[in-house]
């Protein structure tokens, strides 16, 4: 976290001033309109709020909330909560998306909470708005249907490296995409942290998944148990044939709706299947899948730290969950 932002944390934290009468209190501005939120607003019932301060400290809470909105790319909220506002972000469908934006954002930020979206609340918003898209120019081999021309938000084409343990150079192996040019940004990533989370698990639950060390949650203690153990595995690498499969999958799914792995159209080719519904990064993707909530079976997590070698990553719209990404083994 920039020096900055990191005085402002100390501001709003420690230098708040007591309230001495209801009457001295400047009167919070109106709330937002719905209909000039971000459609994104609409349809997130969760938030993880960052921060709390004063009324009188919205022009510092929302230099705040820009600084936040570029550093983690996503929208952020500045909510009346009666005597205090606070720096809300995220938009939503279930807690456990929340949940795990909370534990990435505890690194810089330790007071966090989950809290339900208001959007009656809210007094301003600062909207990530995403790069134009990229266009993709196709690597030689079979021919590239036209639905693979959708780029997703830009994303650092060779991912850096979150904590300095993973900066040592036998970790580079890890980006085994960087020259698949059929590729987006995020599917490259996804690559990289399965396979940081493959070559070294244990190092990747003690920096990734640090925060669910001693979680109550079951899934989340058996998966930081696990990686604790296990022994380290071969690099997933990219094969083109799986990708148009799980690029078909995706395309067809997004455009219906469905959440499931049967096909109408395509043609099935892959040993093994994950598929993740939401609007999350690639970290978020492999992460969620390797935790694999409510699935008893653990299948996800068995496939993603399986006995594979060559993997097919296609992230694309969904009609429903607003992305959708599969990703096919062999």
């Amino acid at each position: 976290m920039m020096k900055g932002i990191t005085a402002l944390l100390f501001i709003l934290f420690c230098s708040l001033v007591p309230i001495i009468a209801e009457s001295q209190q400047p009167a919070s501005p109106a709330p937002l309109a719905k209909q000039s939120l971000p459609k994104e607003a609409m349809g997130g019932k969760y938030r993880v709020q960052i921060m709390e301060a004063m009324p009188e400290q919205l022009e510092e809470m929302q230099k705040a909330a820009n600084e936040f909105s570029a550093k983690y790319r996503q929208n952020a909220y500045i909510v009346s909560g009666g005597k205090t506002i606070q720096l809300q972000t995220g938009d939503y469908p279930d807690k456990k998306f929340a949940k795990l934006r909370q534990q990435q954002v505890q690194r810089d930020y330790k007071k966090t909470k989950i809290v339900k979206a208001l959007n009656e609340s809210i007094l301003a918003f600062t909207k990530y708005e995403k790069p134009r898209p990229g266009k993709i120019i196709p690597s030689p081999g079979p021919p590239v249907k036209q639905e693979t021309q959708y780029k997703t938000e830009a994303a650092q084409e060779i991912p850096h490296a979150d904590f300095e343990q993973w900066k040592a150079p036998e970790y580079l192996a890890a980006n085994t995409a960087q020259n698949e040019d059929y590729l987006t940004a995020e599917e490259k990533q996804v690559y990289y942290y399965l396979n940081l989370a493959r070559m070294n698990p244990k190092l990747f639950a003690d920096t990734y998944l640090g925060n669910i060390k001693d979680s109550k949650d079951s899934y989340e203690s058996s998966l930081y148990k696990e990686l604790q153990q296990l022994k380290p595995l071969s690099v997933l690498k990219p094969d083109r044939a799986l990708f148009e499969s799980a690029q078909c999958h995706a395309v067809e799914s997004g455009k219906s709706g469905y959440v499931g792995h049967d096909r109408v159209k395509c043609k099935q080719h892959f040993m093994g299947e994950c598929c993740h519904y939401g609007e999350s990064g690639p970290l978020e993707i492999v992460t969620l899948l390797l935790i694999d909530h409510n699935v008893p079976s653990l299948g996800h997590r068995k496939i993603c730290l399986g006995n594979y070698t060559q993997l097919g990553v296609a992230i694309r719209p969904h009609k429903a969950y607003g992305k959708n990404a599969v990703l096919d083994f062999e």
